[in-house]
């Protein structure tokens, strides 16, 4: 009986692992040295134009998961500047309800109608860190995440989406 609820836990285990999603996808130069970075700025990048609320959300967040780390000083003393932005990426969404009937007859003919589901064009925010090199001006690390931040959120579920997000991306930073 152990051994059948042990093999059952080991079973659910792996099912619930291969469920698991890489929330972030990461890059880097796998010949540059981190070693010897101590101090970063911030700066959002020119690829994106305006500021907003959650701009501010996504400093916040780098700030809090690089404390203790390095140290955050103006950009002319950073050993790497960590540039981020959000970038826009449209994508077709085409799931949803079919509708299908058919008949057939004795000699292996058949007729069959169905209606696929309308595709709907949708436009998600992914959100880009990138980390360049100040003496080189090189970027040598960067994340990219994607997940839903939705209009309907109050401040206080928008704050732990973006630090959620932000934690999972610089989890690989520095590199090991």
């Amino acid at each position: 009986m152990l051994r059948l609820i042990s093999v059952s836990l080991a079973a659910i285990a792996m099912i619930l692992s291969g469920c698991a999603q890489k929330l972030a996808n990461y890059d880097y130069d796998p010949g540059f040295g981190f070693s010897e970075y101590q101090d970063y700025a911030l700066q959002q990048s020119a690829k994106q134009s305006y500021q907003s609320l959650d701009g501010s959300r996504i400093e916040a967040a780098i700030q809090q998961n690089l404390n203790g780390r390095y140290n955050l000083v103006p950009g002319s003393e950073a050993d790497f500047i960590v540039h981020y932005y959000v970038q826009a990426e449209r994508k077709i969404d085409n799931s949803g309800v079919s509708f299908g009937f058919g008949f057939g007859v004795s000699s292996n003919v058949g007729v069959g109608v169905s209606t696929g589901p309308s595709a709907r064009e949708k436009t998600e925010g992914q959100l880009v860190l990138e980390v360049v090199d100040r003496a080189s001006d090189k970027l040598v690390w960067t994340a990219k995440a994607t997940r839903t931040l939705k209009d309907s959120m109050n401040p206080t579920q928008r704050d732990y989406l973006v630090q959620d997000v932000v934690q999972e991306m610089l989890a690989n930073f520095p590199p090991r």
